[in-house]
């Protein structure tokens, strides 16, 4: 991309941001998104990521930072979610760490959106913000010598009619602040060399998980190497701070929730779409964002089929708070299943029972595997379970793979305090009259783990 088209860009987000009303997110609305006034407040007090962690593992990398565009990477970070990202904007905003510790982690953002979106959030721990506004209108040819003078803040017009509200009185001065801290600058890039400078991130080596990062550090002749770094940052995700279990806490409980409503509705004559709908409804009346449900090995959002009388099938149930995930599974029984699924349930259970008491730090991924595969030959049963175990977290599978590989390749995983667990017990054989799951989400802890949804009714029967 040219330096020009990377201007327009810049400035055409910022335009369509202005164009779309509904973007903020007023303080009411955390309520209805599940957020009590105790977990609020600690999601305003310190950012989602684990920065102790997060030093740890700069410093076992070799890396002198991070520099990152991907919005999951930069709400982990910084607590913001780019919104124009979701609209399809690619590298709307960067966060930056550091390595060492010394210095609060940056933010390259548009100006209006952080009056506009960023202010109301009320956070109330250290970002070094740097705010871009686009190009002065008299200065647009390219050639002209030197940086492109930034245009002014922009923020609603107050006619004087009325007072301000709170809303509009708190946008003003958050920005006014930030504004006071640094200059604007011109563009997206302009903002993102100055806070690389700032941080010490124009030399080293330095993690990036986006292109466009390369672009800015490869176009400014920086004095870096810059790294693919995928792996890196979730290798920090792995350990979940003090916030995230938190936040993890209420979405495993209320997807947890949510499901066995939704399997509660399960009757003859019904579809697996509608019992997908029961689902979403009820995830969202209590406050987590549904993302998807697998029905009787259905993963397919179009797929259908009716429910019969005598069926027994899992349901695989994920929807998320703040975009941190639950993950559940169970199996339904309508009416009296076939003998060989009762087994097969039985058999799921014992197995995850014999891997829940073996949970603890140490312990391998191919050992939980070994662990739910040996108690289930040891009882009789010949089923085939899998007994998978994988991080949960921003995403369903919030895991480091192996090094070196330029995609997700599981690796032999040794457990450590704080993190989140899941271990998928589906039943992988056809003939048995359906199809059984079962599914948990564990926390990691000190010396043991600790399941945080509710671990019954592991069969529903409807």
């Amino acid at each position: 991309m040219q330096r020009r088209e990377m201007l327009q860009s810049a400035l055409a987000a910022g335009a369509v941001a202005a164009a779309l009303p509904g973007c903020a997110q007023p303080e009411r609305s955390a309520a209805v998104a599940g957020l009590n006034q105790d977990l609020l407040k600690a999601v305003r007090s310190a950012p989602p990521m684990n920065l102790a962690r997060a030093q740890q593992v700069l410093e076992q990398e070799k890396l002198n930072g991070l520099v990152l565009a991907d919005p999951v990477n930069v709400y982990h970070l910084t607590g913001y979610w780019p919104q124009l990202a979701t609209m399809g904007y690619p590298a709307p905003a960067f966060a930056l760490l550091a390595a060492g510790g010394d210095q609060a982690p940056g933010l390259v953002m548009s100006q209006f959106l952080y009056y506009y979106v960023f202010a109301d959030a009320g956070f109330q721990y250290p970002l070094q913000t740097y705010l871009f506004t686009g190009w002065d209108a008299a200065f647009q040819e390219p050639d002209l010598p030197g940086p492109e003078p930034a245009a002014k803040p922009y923020v609603f017009q107050d006619l004087g009619q009325t007072p301000l509200g709170a809303i509009e009185r708190n946008r003003l001065a958050a920005l006014d602040q930030a504004v006071g801290n640094r200059k604007l600058s011109a563009s997206v890039q302009g903002a993102l060399l100055e806070a690389l400078r700032d941080l010490g991130l124009d030399r080293g080596t330095i993690g990036i998980d986006h292109p466009a990062a390369a672009m800015v550090f490869e176009a400014a002749n920086l004095d870096a190497t810059v790294r693919y770094a995928d792996n890196v940052i979730r290798k920090i995700r792995i350990i979940k701070s003090a916030n995230e279990i938190k936040l993890m806490r209420q979405a495993a409980a209320v997807n947890a929730k949510a499901a066995l409503a939704a399997a509660k509705t399960a009757r003859e004559g019904a579809t697996y779409q509608e019992l997908r709908s029961a689902f979403f409804a009820e995830a969202s009346k209590l406050g987590n964002s549904p993302a998807f449900m697998t029905i009787d090995r259905m993963a397919s959002e179009v797929g259908n089929a009716p429910i019969r009388n005598g069926q027994g099938f899992f349901i695989d149930c994920v929807s998320h708070l703040l975009h941190y995930h639950g993950d559940y599974g169970r199996t339904i029984f309508v009416g009296e299943p076939a003998r060989s699924m009762k087994r097969a349930t039985s058999a799921m259970s014992l197995g995850w029972d014999a891997v829940r008491e073996k949970l603890k730090p140490g312990l391998r991924y191919s050992e939980i595997k070994a662990i739910g595969n040996g108690a289930v030959r040891k009882a009789g049963y010949n089923f085939d379970i899998a007994f998978t175990p994988h991080s949960v977290g921003l995403v369903h599978t919030d895991e480091p793979g192996r090094d070196g590989v330029p995609f997700l390749v599981k690796d032999d995983l040794v457990l450590e305090e704080n993190m989140i667990l899941s271990v998928d017990c589906p039943v992988r054989n056809t003939g048995i009259g359906g199809s059984a799951h079962l599914e948990d989400l564990t926390l990691v802890t000190k010396d043991g783990a600790e399941q945080i949804n509710d671990i019954g009714d592991r069969v529903i029967v409807v």
